[in-house]
């Protein structure tokens, strides 16, 4: 639906308040000069960032976008100012997170940290939360961070691969390496490549047609072809891998099954293609290959990807990807814990709770929001304000100052201030929870009569 916001009866900026440029301006000010200040005095900086957290916590969209007709802002002129809002905010976020972090506090750090990376994601604002994250013990959480906030970009800083191996220890895993391939396969190839877990087992008996064994570790880039039984795309395919495979690269090609190599062999003889052929019984079965497919193994078989033909410039790109070394290691890793990598989900952070109120950054609750909490549904508002207030006031960025004000404007509606608890919600523009925005003002409203 259509957002249409009445600037002169809501957004007018609060009496006594600097005017909504000057404190926009004097924030990111304060929030600079704390970030400068926290290695000589960091209790000073720590207050000088807050303050200037809380200078901008209202959200007015006239400070980012001119009213039109009739002192309006439409839906769209909303919607960019709010965009500018929260990188403001996005700023001031991670100054008072980056204090925290310079003194240790590594958990109220990572909170303010991942606010100012939901508003503005930016590279530098992922290393550093990973960076808390790692502190944490939270290697996992770290790492997607990282790989979310390095997604895209055409090279890796040396920063970024340090937060990753380090999110790898911390997490148990066996090659850093292997998850920045993978990473960087799925940002630029998406559902084109599969990628395996590693590390690559043979089954038993495994051979090539060049010599009686075959050791995964004699190239660093194994490309395994796996053709179909009458081999009439043979030569299309192979002609492309050979287009496209680093000279560097080991190139073996999978018969269709046991003494079904005759064809294969002319295509590659015909073709003057000297590539050994890997030999063993079922072994397209026991690699888990379809015809016209290639598997690259990478890091000592602990990068393993599948691609299918016809075979583009996906190929290549996969090549390219395989060959960079962002990471010096030796695979497995030191402190891998043995055991496979846990791809499941991370879990989200806590939902809006079925009233409305907002719960803070992580589980599980603290006692103060579930005291606030009972009182709320105990029909107590004014003592449910007091413990949220109170709970955002300790500054240990479990509840952010945007989740605090949603629930201080439930609070007014059920006390009956109905008025100031809409201007509340229409005023906070950097919740997590901005979808519900619209959800929390309905509930808010008067009933019609």
């Amino acid at each position: 639906m259509s957002f249409v916001l009445p600037l002169v009866a809501v957004l007018a900026a609060p009496q006594g308040a600097p005017a909504p440029r000057a404190a926009t301006a004097q924030a990111e000010k304060l929030a600079q000069d704390a970030t400068a200040l926290a290695a000589r005095d960091a209790s000073a900086a720590l207050a000088q960032a807050r303050k200037a957290l809380a200078l901008t916590a209202e959200f007015v969209p006239t400070e980012y976008v001119a009213a039109g007709r009739k002192g309006e802002v439409v839906e769209d002129e909303f919607k960019a100012a709010r965009d500018t809002y929260q990188q403001h905010r996005a700023l001031l976020y991670d100054a008072v997170g980056a204090v925290l972090a310079r003194q240790g506090q590594a958990l109220p750090a990572s909170r303010y940290q991942a606010r100012a990376f939901l508003l503005a994601p930016t590279p530098e604002r992922g290393l550093a939360l990973g960076r808390s994250l790692n502190e944490l013990g939270r290697g996992r959480e770290a790492l997607a961070t990282v790989q979310r906030a390095i997604a895209g970009l055409a090279s890796m800083s040396p920063e970024a691969a340090q937060v990753i191996a380090k999110a790898c220890d911390v997490a148990g895993m066996p090659s850093a390496q292997a998850e920045i391939d993978r990473g960087r396969l799925t940002a630029v190839l998406g559902k084109a490549v599969t990628l395996r877990e590693g590390p690559f087992e043979l089954p038993q008996g495994v051979r090539l047609s060049t010599t009686p064994t075959f050791r995964l570790e004699d190239a660093e880039l194994t490309v395994i072809y796996a053709s179909e039984a009458s081999c009439r795309t043979c030569s299309s395919d192979l002609e492309e891998l050979g287009r496209q495979a680093p000279k560097t690269a080991r190139v073996l090609a999978l018969p269709p099954g046991d003494d079904k190599d005759q064809a294969l062999r002319q295509v590659l003889q015909l073709y003057r293609r000297p590539w050994p052929l890997l030999l063993g019984h079922d072994l397209q079965a026991g690699l888990r290959l379809e015809p016209r497919s290639v598997l690259l193994l990478a890091r000592g078989g602990w990068t393993q990807a599948v691609l299918k033909a016809p075979f583009g410039q996906e190929l290549g790109t996969a090549f390219a990807a395989l060959q960079r070394q962002d990471v010096q290691e030796t695979v497995p890793r030191p402190r891998w814990n043995r055991r496979p990598v846990d791809r499941s989900p991370l879990p989200p952070p806590p939902a809006l709770l079925p009233e409305g109120l907002a719960p803070g950054e992580d589980a599980p609750f603290p006692p103060e929001f579930d005291a606030a909490v009972a009182a709320y549904r105990a029909g107590k508002p004014a003592e449910a304000q007091r413990l949220f207030d109170a709970l955002e006031a300790k500054g240990d960025g479990w509840l952010l100052p945007a989740e605090g004000r949603l629930n201080r404007a439930l609070c007014l509606a059920r006390a009956g201030q109905r008025d100031a608890a809409r201007r509340i919600l229409l005023r906070t523009g950097d919740s997590r929870f901005e979808e519900k925005v619209d959800e929390l003002l309905e509930a808010v409203a008067e009933p019609k009569k």
